[in-house]
């Protein structure tokens, strides 16, 4: 009989261990802080939009690692996630504006050359 009023309390702790998600993979965590880490060596900080996102991106990362100690490992999960995107964004943003800043140059030596 008393085997029986324990069962519910057993059945609610072995459910409850295998409905809580695990640590976030080390891999996502690596390729966000991957993807901040290449933002900021291209020079995200230099252009203003770009520099927007990677400091979201940045944020992000320390709120997902913080949230991930806590044991909130879905939405560590998300904002990984967001900041990889974000910082890819910036990167992005950045490498356009340089490749901008390249073609403008070249057309200002091509004009003094025609001259």
């Amino acid at each position: 009989m008393k085997c029986l009023r324990q069962l519910p309390l057993a059945l609610g702790v072995l459910l409850a261990s295998a409905c809580g998600s695990s640590e976030v993979p080390s891999e996502q965590l690596a390729k966000s802080e991957a993807a901040v880490r290449a933002a900021s060596e291209v020079g995200a900080d230099s252009t203003p939009q770009a520099a927007l996102h990677l400091k979201m991106a940045k944020d992000r990362l320390a709120t997902a690692k913080s949230l991930n100690a806590k044991g909130d490992h879905d939405s560590a999960s998300a904002l990984l996630d967001e900041a990889r995107v974000d910082a890819e964004l910036a990167l992005s943003l950045t490498r356009e504006q340089q490749a901008a800043q390249r073609a403008e140059q070249a057309k200002q030596q091509t004009g003094s050359i025609g001259e």
